[in-house]
């Protein structure tokens, strides 16, 4: 009797002690990836076709090379899966990814070209903004844009595409010798816990003159960050704390005695820890509840057997 309580208490300390684990449901998730079916799409006669209404938008009339641009994807109209996914692809004009730009900043903090977000109300849709560096190269580039999601019901499991019906044609430009710039190997911070100041650093190039702007994602209203000059070309500021889960986002404002540029709005979440799966404690706290489980039973059996009663049958 006392083995099997004492193999009830070992067990138990195991269940508690083995860290727990979470599931992250649904998606294909966010990745590098030209414009394709992908691995959950199955063609057929019907359901394929995407009712999304897809618009693209550049933020500035003029592009240079190696300049950091923001482009938006607004997308609506889409049937919703149940999940509300809704996949979002940034592509060359040939379906392939953006090979000659590269991706400082997705929609999800990330550098991929696909990412997924869910949107809430097929009406009013989404808009999924991209933070670019553009090409080195000077000449005529087609940013083309698609949309992947599901439908509810879907029986059939089809995946609902769409494409965006003309491609942006952009023309990068020889950028101006002086224009003032972040440093080629800049890179924005994207997220952080909640409750944590976040201090970042700017380096820059051609640049005498740096304002730094910030709002929240509740607020219109924009404020500017105290800088402190670490050395010649480079600041620093601090943006505050946030106690929910929410997004800030900042800009810079960049000048000398010839030029101003201004950057795209950069963002940053504030966000719970994650928690990552840890497969060792898995299996343990898989074989510590299966013991635990026969440990009570061998206790309950002993517990309630009733001893043999003596003597012959009547």
């Amino acid at each position: 009797m006392k083995s099997s309580r004492l193999l009830v208490i070992i067990f138990s300390g195991l269940m508690i002690v083995a860290s727990p684990s979470l599931a992250k449901p649904g998606g294909q998730g966010d990745a590098e990836r030209a414009f394709s079916c992908m691995d959950s799409c199955h063609i057929g006669s019907s359901g394929t076709d995407s009712a999304a209404t897809i618009n693209i938008e550049l933020d500035r009339e003029r592009v240079f090379t190696g300049q950091l641009i923001s482009l938006s994807i607004k997308t609506s109209g889409m049937e919703l899966s149940k999940k509300g996914l809704v996949g979002v692809f940034l592509l060359s004009n040939d379906g392939s990814a953006l090979d000659d730009w590269k991706v400082v900043q997705d929609p999800n903090g990330g550098n991929n070209n696909y990412v997924e977000k869910p949107v809430f109300s097929s009406t009013q849709g989404a808009t999924f903004t991209w933070i670019l560096q553009a090409p080195d190269t000077t000449g005529n580039y087609s940013i083309d844009a698609a949309v992947h999601h599901g439908v509810d019901p879907n029986p059939e499991e089809y995946a609902y595409l769409g494409r965006l019906t003309t491609p942006l044609q952009i023309e990068v430009e020889p950028m101006p010798e002086d224009l003032p710039r972040f440093s080629e190997d800049w890179k924005p911070t994207s997220s952080r816990d909640l409750g944590d100041e976040t201090t970042i650093i700017i380096e820059t190039e051609d640049t005498d003159d740096l304002i730094v702007e910030w709002r929240t994602d509740s607020s219109e209203t924009i404020l500017e960050a105290p800088l402190t000059k670490q050395s010649d070309g480079a600041w620093s500021f601090t943006l505050p704390a946030s106690s929910v889960e929410s997004n800030l986002t900042w800009r810079a404002k960049l000048s000398n005695p010839a030029l101003e540029e201004i950057t795209p709005w950069f963002t940053l979440s504030s966000s719970k820890p994650d928690y990552d799966i840890d497969e060792l404690a898995l299996m343990i706290q898989a074989i510590a509840g299966g013991i635990l489980a026969a440990a009570i039973a061998i206790a309950m059996q002993r517990r309630f057997a009733r001893p043999a009663q003596k003597g012959g049958m009547l």
